[in-house]
């Protein structure tokens, strides 16, 4: 299990804000990046009333950090 974190954008000294979360089922990583990608391109798109992310970071079941994409990446 892996958890996605939804990133805004950092500000100048501070760490990301974590503006959304949520727990994935799927079990390889390749899948769960795959997937967060899919949701934050969708999450762009229909945003209104929350800032806008700027990229992701998934945990794995212990919490440990085993990806990271912003779209500074794209």
């Amino acid at each position: 299990m892996f958890q996605i974190e939804f990133l805004g954008q950092a500000r100048e000294g501070a760490p990301p804000e974590v503006t959304d979360r949520m727990t994935s089922d799927l079990t390889r990583l390749d899948q769960v990046v795959t997937h967060a990608k899919s949701l934050f391109s969708n999450v762009i798109v229909q945003r209104v009333h929350k800032p806008l992310p700027h990229g992701f970071l998934i945990l794995d079941a212990e919490g440990a950090e085993v990806a990271r994409w912003s779209i500074d990446d794209a």
